[in-house]
């Protein structure tokens, strides 16, 4: 069997209802040397038999693998030791890829061998209603992303993003919009830098990115869309609709964890650790303080957090002003009792 091109890693946990689409879809792909490697996470449902049924007629070489339930970056790097491809590419068994979307990639790739990190465009779908979200997420309301304005090389259709401050300007805050989702990776980063598990999952897609720039990977980007991300109630996306309260602290002391344990991981000089001290209070203010606790009349614990994030950057004037008028309110608004946390 010719080797592939490229591994398709799926992680998947109880989704058996998503898989017929999420192997349809795989199967269409207009690129079709690849191979499929399932890692089914401990699922107690149907996931093996479907498994078999739906990849039992698809001529690229597919592998089943189980283990016990352990999360889906264990998943992930379960699925990069048995990979075969000079690219890999993540599925999430609950969006949809185009049917352009390696074909466009690998092109990608393979024109520009300078190149280690290409990824394109989502559009986003309310699952339970079909309704579009974002039709594309390299825009909101119409405006670009914040990406869209550093600098970068065009090479026709494909937006080559400059090396020179790109570390920092990510490190601060401005997202590049590529999830594992909707990228192709050389799947020789991954040799020496497997996924970290020792924190919750939401912040490793973001830490990631960071690894990958500060060890030379080069990144690049195609404007239009190629993956359909469904939102719905079991995905951890922050962009669920409506996020009870438990599901909003677990997003955010991940990725306020996971952006602690970062200078363990990459050498930092000191001006990009100040850059870093400042991305966790932004963090502790809004998402911590503000979105998970006082939006949910958690005042005690949203007060605790404006003073973590105050002492994290006590010049920024905007910490201030809403710890005081928080201070305010709270003489005329009940509080809960406080949330249990893991951040400290």
């Amino acid at each position: 069997m010719k080797t592939p091109d490229i591994s398709i890693i799926l992680p998947t946990f109880n989704r058996e209802k998503f898989l017929p689409s999420a192997i349809a879809a795989i199967r269409d792909q207009q690129f079709t040397n690849w191979e499929l490697i399932i890692v089914d996470d401990g699922s107690t449902d149907n996931t093996a038999e479907l498994v078999q049924e739906l990849t039992a007629k698809i001529p690229q070489q597919v592998k089943y693998i189980y283990q016990s339930n352990q999360g889906a970056y264990i998943a992930r790097n379960t699925g990069l030791e048995n990979v075969s491809g000079r690219y890999v590419a993540f599925y999430d068994s609950d969006d949809l890829w185009l049917s352009h979307h390696l074909q466009r990639c690998v092109e990608s790739l393979e024109q520009n061998p300078d190149i280690g990190w290409v990824y394109a465009a989502t559009e986003m779908v309310d699952h339970s209603t079909g309704r579009i979200v974002n039709e594309n997420s390299f825009q909101v309301g119409g405006e670009r992303r914040a990406f869209r304005s550093l600098a970068y090389e065009s090479r026709g259709d494909l937006h080559v993003l400059k090396e020179e401050g790109l570390f920092d300007a990510v490190l601060g805050g401005v997202g590049l919009y590529c999830g594992l989702q909707n990228s192709v990776i050389v799947s020789s980063f991954f040799d020496q830098r497997p996924f970290v598990t020792d924190f919750h999952n939401e912040a490793e897609d973001q830490v990631v990115v960071l690894r990958a720039i500060a060890a030379g990977v080069k990144f690049a980007y195609l404007t239009d869309v190629h993956v359909r991300y469904h939102i719905h109630d079991q995905n951890s996306s922050a962009a669920a609709l409506s996020m009870p309260q438990e599901k909003r602290l677990r997003l955010a002391e991940g990725l306020i964890e996971g952006f602690q344990k970062l200078p363990d991981q990459i050498p930092m000089t000191r001006s990009q650790k100040t850059i870093l001290r400042r991305r966790i209070a932004e963090l502790t203010m809004w998402q911590l303080g503000y979105h998970s606790y006082w939006m949910f009349g958690s005042t005690r614990d949203a007060l605790n957090a404006y003073r973590k994030a105050i002492a994290l950057n006590p010049i920024r004037l905007a910490f201030w002003k809403t710890y005081f008028l928080a201070k305010f309110k709270t003489a005329f608004r009940p509080s809960q009792m406080p949330v249990e946390s893991r951040v400290h």
